[in-house]
Formats: structure tokens, C-alpha cells, sequence
């Protein structure tokens, strides 16, 4: 049983701690203080195969215990997974077409960039590749952070609630350890409101629908950077 515990801690504290490390880079740096462009995909693509690597870990650690995704609320079949896709691919597609025909012949103001610089993807090379780290992050940190966290915390004695709440705190290092104090309450209520939604429906599908949503919209962010 130790055995699993530590285990299991590893996974949901350790990726973290990786997340923050990356965030500590020579590529994080050069993207969100010296705000160069040309590292946004570099570091983005970074968190993506953080991203997967985690959930090649969780689905490692599940076959140990003679588990699969289901047991962990993901419930959809390869057909479903496939729908699943497709329907993002085409919200994603439509919401990217309409940015790009909004920006046609527009200027952009700088100034306005600020802190979140590194975030919005201004560039359409960066709003398509946004695309992939949007299903990136929607997929793989509910299936990690809500669904094995969650019912892993529980199987070793937590309350499932406070599992939501740990998991919850947890969940907020892998947007770097700044997070824990300028963007704290932004992301530890949308990781309660992700981990309600999962126990009360019991799949992660729910969670993992609005989770898309609220970072694909992200791209529209762009916009309020015309002059």
C-alpha cells in the first residue's frame, strides 16, 4: 500500500514540480519577460508533451493495478474519442476562421500586450497551433488532475471531497509556481468547478467539454488588441 502511495504522489505532485521547472527555462524567460515571439510555439509545445507524457504515465501506472482510463471516469469508447475530436476540431476551425477574418486588415496595439503577452497567440501560425494545445490541455490535465487524482487520492483514504480539494491545489502548479499567488483563486476555483463536475457526473467527458471551451476562447483574446 506505501508502495502505491508514493507512487501515486509522484505522479500528481511530480509532473508539477516538472511544469514549474520548465517554467524556469531559458525559453519560458525569452517568451514571457523578453516577450520574443519565436518561443512560443518551443515553449508551448514543451507543456504539450508534458501534457501526454503524464497521461502515458497515469495509463502505465492503471495497467499495474490491472485498470484502464474507465475506472478512472474516462468512459468514452475509441468511436466516442473520435467524436469527441472531430466535434472540437470543428468549433476549433469555425472560432479560427472568424479571428482571422476579424483581424483581416487590422492593426494590432502592442501596448496592450502586457503581462499575458505569452499567452494569447497572436500570429495565425500560433492560433492554429493554439488549437492542438487547447485539446492538449482539456484532455490530458482532466484526465490526470480530475480522474486518476482524484480517485486515486480517494482509494488511499481521502474523503472524495477533500480529493477534490487537493487535487484542486495541486492542479494549480502546473501553471508554474507564480500561479500560486497572481492567479491563485482564478485557478483553484476552476479546478473545484472541474472536480464537482466530474464526481457529481462520474465521467470526465462533462468536465473535459468545458474545459475546452473556456481555453478555446482564449483565442478571442486577441481582439481586444486592436486599435
Amino acid at each position: 500500500m506505501k508502495n502505491k502511495i508514493w507512487k501515486i504522489l509522484s505522479i500528481i505532485i511530480g509532473f508539477p514540480i516538472l511544469y514549474i521547472l520548465f517554467g524556469k527555462t531559458s525559453i519560458a524567460i525569452e517568451l514571457f519577460v523578453n516577450k520574443d515571439l519565436d518561443y512560443y510555439i518551443p515553449f508551448w509545445g514543451g507543456i504539450i508533451v508534458l501534457h501526454w507524457l503524464s497521461v502515458l504515465v497515469v495509463i502505465k501506472f492503471l495497467k499495474s493495478q490491472k485498470k484502464r482510463l474507465v475506472d478512472i471516469g474516462y468512459k468514452l469508447s475509441n468511436k466516442g474519442t473520435l467524436h469527441l475530436v472531430g466535434g472540437y476540431l470543428l468549433v476549433a476551425i469555425l472560432m479560427l476562421v472568424g479571428v482571422e477574418i476579424l483581424l483581416n486588415n487590422v492593426e494590432l496595439d502592442p501596448s496592450k500586450f502586457g503581462d499575458i503577452s505569452g499567452l494569447i497567440p497572436k500570429t495565425t501560425s500560433h492560433r492554429i497551433f493554439f488549437i492542438l494545445l487547447v485539446f492538449s490541455t482539456g484532455f490530458c490535465e482532466e484526465i490526470v488532475y480530475r480522474g486518476f487524482a482524484i480517485t486515486q487520492l480517494n482509494e488511499i483514504g481521502l474523503n472524495k471531497w477533500i480529493a477534490l480539494i487537493v487535487a484542486a491545489f495541486i492542479f494549480i502548479g502546473i501553471h508554474g509556481i507564480n500561479a500560486y499567488t497572481n492567479r491563485f483563486f482564478f485557478l483553484f476555483g476552476g479546478g473545484i468547478m472541474f472536480g464537482v463536475t466530474f464526481l457529481l457526473s462520474k465521467r470526465l467527458l462533462y468536465s473535459i467539454i468545458i474545459h475546452l471551451i473556456i481555453n478555446l476562447t482564449a483565442m478571442m483574446a486577441i481582439l481586444q488588441l486592436i486599435k
